[in-house]
């Protein structure tokens, strides 16, 4: 087993037994959001919360980050700001650490993966998706050069070569997609590019990710996805676009847009959570 393996299977068994002899409350749903958690924590049913650095076995930079479990409508869930691109971005530690709190949830009980981001529309035609919308995950094409799983190896959280095909479950977002509907919720589909940043993309490099199949790019979107896949659970991706096309980048803009768009996410997730609780109640049902 390599050294990295050796190192994440320990780190999660020892965040996962601390967590249950609090005992802290099991998830069926992991909400990692990096749009912010907000206000949903205050939408939560029976909520608890917990700083990560209190827990066994958390490492950089998620040890800075606070852990909130409750259900919201209905659907048992884990609440946490998702800090993998800043991980990245850190380089610090073996590249798992960028998502260990999949794993985490995995182990704990999680089925899905609900995640939420901010990204650029890579169309400039009428039909793509503008600044303000939202965009539901069809798939993903990973042209960041990284991934969580790199050097990992053989360990007991996931096999060597996942499988990504059906990591974008259809029934589920169909489902979700559906109950955003019934409450005015307007959301495209599309597959995203996941880039690397911090720097923002060239007009040239978001034409490329264009013609390589991609409707929306966002950065340090790899690391929970892959990870999602490792640890078998079924995901679905939420985008809220901020800019469009080959225009001048303007950062203050993009920020503005990300905080404004952060009450619609919120509104969503809290939305499908339903749909989310029936999709994995009716996984556990066919596991028998």
């Amino acid at each position: 087993m390599s050294v990295h393996a050796e190192t994440l299977d320990p780190a999660v068994g020892a965040a996962k037994r601390d967590l249950e002899e609090r005992p802290f409350p099991a998830p069926k749903a992991l909400l990692l959001l990096a749009t912010g958690v907000g206000f949903l924590p205050d939408r939560l049913e029976g909520r608890t919360q917990i700083d990560l650095a209190e827990v066994a076995g958390v490492p950089e930079p998620w040890n800075r980050a606070e852990l909130f479990a409750g259900r919201l409508e209905g659907l048992d869930v884990w609440l946490l700001d998702d800090l993998s691109a800043e991980a990245a971005s850190l380089e610090s530690g073996p590249p798992w650490v960028r998502a260990f709190p999949l794993w985490l949830a995995a182990a704990a009980g999680a089925r899905v993966l609900v995640h939420t981001s901010a990204g650029a529309s890579l169309g400039s035609e009428v039909e793509s998706p503008k600044p303000g919308d939202i965009v539901a995950l069809t798939d993903h094409i990973n042209l960041s050069g990284r991934t969580p799983l790199l050097g990992l190896g053989p360990c007991k959280h996931g096999p060597l070569f996942p499988d990504q095909s059906r990591l974008h479950r259809a029934g589920l977002r169909q489902a979700a997609l559906r109950a955003a509907a019934r409450l005015g919720f307007d959301l495209a589909e599309g597959v995203a590019a996941c880039t690397s940043g911090p720097s923002l993309d060239t007009p040239a490099e978001r034409r490329f990710y264009a013609r390589a199949g991609a409707d929306v790019a966002v950065q340090g979107l790899e690391s929970p996805l892959i990870a999602a896949a490792h640890a078998g659970l079924d995901a679905l991706c939420f985008v809220a676009i901020t800019d469009v096309g080959e225009g001048r980048a303007d950062l203050v803009r993009l920020l503005e847009r990300s905080r404004a768009a952060a009450p619609a996410v919120e509104d969503l997730v809290a939305a499908v959570a339903p749909a989310v609780a029936d999709a994995i109640r009716a996984l556990e049902a066919e596991d028998g």
